[in-house]
């Protein structure tokens, strides 16, 4: 069966001609358990209803049976309870997980085809004060995005899809649903996002003769394993990549293990795709076939037949460069980010911080680390936390809270708990601060910094904490591990060096004591004076005086 849009519900027109396990969605399935949710819907009230379902079937057939009555789906994020009460006012039922005993006696005729100026879909995004925005897309909008992904990435008589990615998402509906509905072929998403079972449904592909094109997101390519036995090559059509930044290591990765181009799409819920690229051929970002582009103060702006109004130039946040080709990424302007293929407000996400008890000011911050996570720097309002277990309390007082509104895996990974907010001379915290407060993620010869004050010309404070993967840990001791007292010693004049700008040489040591340890996971202060020959350093925490001494340096050359 060829590509037929929506609107000409090419679902009834299918026919399957594979034999494959059943967590595989095809045709006759489908239209069996559309049957079963047009019977049992025939007896609820119209308009709007809330569907968030996992499983593939019930999802896509309960779907197709509230378009084919004229009711509007409305698709959650996801299922926790904070996110179905925020929009509980706005549907006027919700599918259940089964549909039920059949109650109608006679079923309305199916529909020819569906007004392609009808609402077909509500999805959620975050608007610019965090709270959940509804957009609606008509069958039009949906059609017209549906036929780029045909003419560019064809699903033929031989194709099925497998995706590790949610359908409750603009992305995964698209690519791992609609797509092979519009197209009559097999489509697969049952706990794929477990490499071992991508690797079964790959293989049950290969059986069944199938060209697979891969739905899959930087999270899930950035995890696959070199150990599992993936297909031989010629198995996977294509790999497509989308939700978030795929860093080019990732996607080199992922074509050498799986035989097959990753193909990246740019998008948004509000805009649906903008444009794609290969990396691995080309790090410029070419418009979708239909969608123009231009910059607006530094911005992206773009007309596309995917908008609601398509000859209306739309401004998304993005800073871009324009290219002869296309154009390249520059960073965002918004403090809307997405964490793992989920976007979110980091505005939202600091309220909710802040709402706890015991945090004054929150603030979440991108690290552009390989693994995409946030790292969040919390102003507490007692006593910061003074070792490791007091540490992993509070982190998981403050994880719960943010659970309750995100979900799990885009929750801040990396903490940093502080007494006042770290800020530059605008009363910023400016990237060059946020690198010094996690630099110990890759750093591992370093103590975590978490603030310095200048309590005099000469007399610098700082907080700091032993991380704890620190290597000086490593065997010093194996059931006691501290920091030994040379480390003590380096690390004060090398912070010496950074708060005062000195670039002398160690000369030797006078009156150094070690008085206590300093294990894994403590805070301490690290008092620094500067001298006419040398820095004093003196260690500090709740527990009492660590260590302390005078380094003398040759040739000092005292800072006015």
């Amino acid at each position: 069966m060829s590509f037929l849009p929506l609107s000409a519900l090419p679902w009834r027109r299918a026919k399957t001609t594979t034999t494959l396990p059943d967590h595989w969605v095809h045709s006759d399935a489908l239209a069996a358990a559309t049957d079963r949710w047009r019977n049992w819907l025939a007896d609820q009230p119209g308009g709007a209803w809330l569907l968030c379902e996992r499983d593939p079937l019930t999802f896509s057939s309960a779907l197709l049976a509230l378009w084919e009555t004229g009711r509007v789906a409305v698709l959650s994020a996801d299922d926790r309870p904070e996110t179905l009460a925020r929009i509980h006012s706005s549907i006027d039922g919700r599918i259940p997980h089964s549909p039920g005993p059949a109650i109608a006696q006679h079923l309305p005729q199916v529909p020819s085809h569906l007004d392609n100026q009808r609402r077909a879909l509500v999805l959620f995004t975050s608007g610019s004060s965090g709270e959940p925005l509804a957009l609606a897309k008509t069958f039009q909008q949906l059609d017209e995005e549906l036929r780029v992904h045909a003419q560019l990435w064809p699903l033929d008589e031989s194709a099925g899809v497998i995706s590790q990615v949610s359908h409750q998402h603009i992305y995964g509906l698209l690519t791992g649903v609609l797509h092979p509905l519009c197209s009559g072929r097999p489509f697969c998403s049952k706990d794929c996002h477990f490499p071992e079972v991508l690797a079964q449904r790959l293989a049950e592909a290969g059986a069944a003769q199938l060209q697979v094109t891969l739905v899959s997101s930087p999270p899930q390519l950035s995890r696959l394993p070199a150990h599992t036995p993936w297909p031989e090559p010629g198995r996977l059509s294509r790999i497509l990549s989308s939700g978030a930044p795929l860093a080019q290591e990732h996607a080199a990765h992922a074509e050498q293990l799986l035989k097959a181009p990753v193909i990246e799409i740019y998008g948004s819920t509000e805009t649906g795709g903008i444009a794609w690229r290969r990396q691995q051929s080309e790090l410029q970002w070419t418009p979708l076939p239909g969608v123009n582009v231009r910059v607006d103060d530094g911005c992206l702006a773009l007309t596309s037949p995917f908008l609601e109004s398509p000859h209306t130039w739309w401004r998304h946040p993005d800073r871009v460069s324009l290219t002869d080709k296309g154009f390249m990424l520059m960073g965002r302007e918004d403090r809307l980010v997405k964490v793992a293929g989920k976007r979110l407000s980091l505005d939202q996400m600091e309220s909710v911080l802040q709402s706890v008890n015991g945090i004054q000011a929150a603030r979440c911050v991108e690290l552009g680390r390989p693994d995409g996570r946030l790292g969040a720097v919390i102003k507490v309002s007692a006593k910061a936390p003074q070792d490791h277990e007091a540490r992993r309390q509070l982190i998981q007082q403050v994880r719960t809270a943010l659970a309750a509104h995100f979900e799990t895996v885009t929750l801040p990974r990396y903490w940093r708990f502080v007494e006042e907010l770290p800020s530059n001379a605008q009363g910023k915290l400016d990237r060059g601060l946020i690198q010094r407060l996690f630099n110990d993620i890759d750093d591992h010869k370093s103590p975590r910094w978490l603030a310095e004050t200048m309590i005099s010309q000469d007399v610098r404070m700082l907080t700091l904490e032993v991380p704890e993967k620190l290597i000086y840990l490593d065997g010093h001791f194996d059931r006691f591990p501290l920091v030994p007292g040379v480390v003590l010693v380096q690390w004060a004049m090398l912070l010496a060096q950074q708060a005062f700008g000195e670039r002398a040489g160690f000369h030797g040591i006078d009156q150094l004591k070690f008085q206590r340890p300093l294990r894994s996971g403590m805070r301490f202060h690290l008092e620094l004076t500067r001298r006419e020959n040398g820095i004093g350093f003196v260690y500090k925490s709740a527990e009492g005086q660590h260590a302390g001494g005078r380094i003398r340096l040759a040739a000092l050359d005292v800072q006015p």
